[in-house]
């Protein structure tokens, strides 16, 4: 075998967490079953879909929190939540995005699960884009939904992780730019370099021009608001580079950002944090929203 030969299938190792995985079958289904749950638990006025573009993968599922007499069926002011699902921007869909929706809006904010449209139907510039359009979005509907447009946290995981960390790059619009107050960035790839040569890229067609210009860590972050990168423990060592690659490239250009991993987690069961109420990913949600635990805890 050629050293190339060696460099792919370990490249093809590397961008293919599902072997590693604890219960990667489980973990999807987990994803399906906690956004069904958080559909027919958020209903009514608490429940809207918006569209940010004519295609039907350009909506925004957004879910409420209780409130008693606010107009529009939420808290005046909420802080927003705005989360990107992963699947290597070639699968999955916002109906496998809403698990975290039920604490997080017990908490007192609005979740809002972006869709995109997948490849090889677009390029991935073309997806940046829709990320920045659903952003401006969310941020014009927020007050009518009760929420506070100042106060929007943008999440991802896996390739939801590198768009949400794409919005605050010259990849973007001004104004979508400048929508995010803080992301929370889980399990993502930041340098795609790599990923041009591994089989993700049959589907999304980069070129190696493509990937360096679309690779978060090698563009300056242009809005200086808090950023947290986290990783599972149990990730491929591939994930862990480029989680430790943004945190070198960005630290001179912003104020507050950190990373971490998350113990005996790996990329998929990682979400599990941020659904449960005593988890690490959760805890680092409710802080960016600005939300104190303790105030959380009574609200449930």
């Amino acid at each position: 075998m050629s050293s190339s030969s060696e460099r792919i299938a370990w490249l093809n190792e590397q961008y293919s967490p599902s072997r590693t995985a604890h219960d990667f079958n489980g973990s999807i289904q987990s994803y399906k079953a906690g956004t069904d749950a958080a559909r027919a638990a958020i209903t009514g006025k608490r429940h809207r879909v918006l569209a940010y573009g004519a295609l039907l993968s350009n909506r925004i599922e957004c879910f409420l929190p209780r409130t008693e007499g606010a107009p529009g069926g939420a808290r005046r002011g909420a802080p927003i939540f705005a989360f990107l699902h992963g699947g290597w921007w070639q699968d999955l869909s916002i109906d496998y995005a809403a698990a975290p929706a039920v604490a997080l809006t017990d908490a007192g904010a609005i979740y809002a699960s972006i869709g995109y449209t997948l490849t090889p139907a677009v390029q991935l510039r073309e997806i940046v884009a829709e990320v920045s359009a659903a952003l401006t979005t969310i941020a014009a509907n927020a007050t009518g939904m009760g929420g506070d447009p100042r106060r929007i946290v943008l999440a991802g995981h896996s390739a939801g992780a590198h768009l949400a960390a794409t919005q605050l790059t010259a990849l973007t619009p001004e104004a979508p730019r400048y929508t995010a107050a803080g992301l929370l960035l889980i399990g993502g790839a930041y340098d795609l370099g790599p990923i041009v040569e591994s089989y993700v890229n049959e589907k999304v067609r980069m070129s190696a021009a493509d990937a360096d210009a679309l690779s978060p860590a090698l563009l300056a972050p242009l809005h200086d608001v808090p950023v947290k990168i986290r990783v599972g423990e149990e990730e491929p060592e591939e994930f862990h580079r480029n989680a430790a690659l943004l945190l070198e490239c960005w630290s001179p250009s912003l104020s507050a950002i950190d990373s971490a991993t998350l113990s005996g987690r790996d990329h998929f069961d990682a979400l599990d944090e941020l659904a449960d109420p005593h988890g690490r990913l959760y805890a680092d949600a409710l802080e960016l929203l600005g939300i104190p635990l303790q105030r959380a805890a009574v609200g449930r």
